[in-house]
């Protein structure tokens, strides 16, 4: 019998794999014997390219062991019918240890994926970057294409202290004339009780309409080792507002411009 549950994680997984791809799963598992089982489950997952899919499907055949292969593939023809190739305007995005709830999906791999197919707009915002060549890469590819590049840092001097290297040194293999720096004045902070400025600490990539908001810096510990949480955001109402208030911010001269020496 098929649950709620398995629904759910169809749903999901039906929403990181490709229409044809996922038809030919349905066909695959309609032509299984018998119910799930830790073998037929490997065989039945093997074939996915896109890990992500393939954990959440392994961990929802592995929870539905009462519903035949046959149950399970009228499921997926379902859920096809009801989600097509329409992408839901938030999904959570994680880097960690993994779950039943929500698999891990690696924030680089998403920014990387994004920057790789931007046509139109890019910006960047960050504490904290380094070690970011492959990052670099893809930026100086998309300036290449005619994409405009924002990067919005951190400063070192400006944070006194609180940062010990500037985020505009992680993108000096990006070509200056790709890109626009932005950085926040020390006149333009507050200070705390004990004398020290605030920090520019927000976190977000904004790629054509489509924005990555979560807790991860633009480096390798965040990218590999800890523990990050991030909302992939594609309602053009909450991108567009995003965009528009770090354009606010600009103008404002709350935000200013690295000079083109830097």
């Amino acid at each position: 019998m098929v649950s709620r549950e398995l629904v759910a994680d169809l749903a999901e997984a039906r929403r990181r794999i490709p229409g044809e791809v996922w038809r030919q799963l349905s066909i695959d598992l309609a032509g299984r014997p018998g119910n799930p089982e830790p073998l037929s489950i490997q065989h039945a997952t093997a074939g996915l390219l896109n890990r992500d899919a393939a954990w959440v499907l392994s961990k929802a055949f592995q929870s539905c062991v009462n519903a035949s292969w046959v149950e399970i593939a009228g499921a997926t023809v379902a859920v096809d019918s009801l989600i097509g190739d329409g992408d839901p305007l938030t999904e959570i995005i994680w880097t960690g240890p993994t779950h039943s709830r929500v698999p891990a999906r690696r924030i680089d791999q998403v920014l990387y994926d994004l920057v790789s197919r931007a046509q139109r707009r890019i910006l960047l915002v960050t504490f904290s970057a380094n070690r970011v060549a492959h990052l670099c890469a893809h930026l100086t590819q998309a300036a290449n294409r005619g994409v405009d590049l924002t990067l919005i840092f951190e400063s070192a001097a400006e944070s006194e202290g609180q940062l010990t290297m500037d985020a505009i040194a992680a993108f000096k293999g990006v070509p200056a004339a790709g890109r626009r720096l932005y950085y926040w004045p020390l006149a333009q902070r507050e200070r705390n009780q004990s004398g020290r400025p605030g920090k520019l600490h927000a976190k977000c990539a904004v790629v054509d309409d489509v924005a990555l908001v979560g807790s991860a810096n633009l480096t390798d510990d965040a990218f590999n080792r800890n523990m990050e949480l991030g909302l992939l955001v594609r309602d053009a109402a909450t991108v567009g507002g995003i965009v528009g208030h770090f354009d606010d911010l600009i103008r404002a001269d709350v935000l200013v411009k690295v000079p083109e020496s830097q």
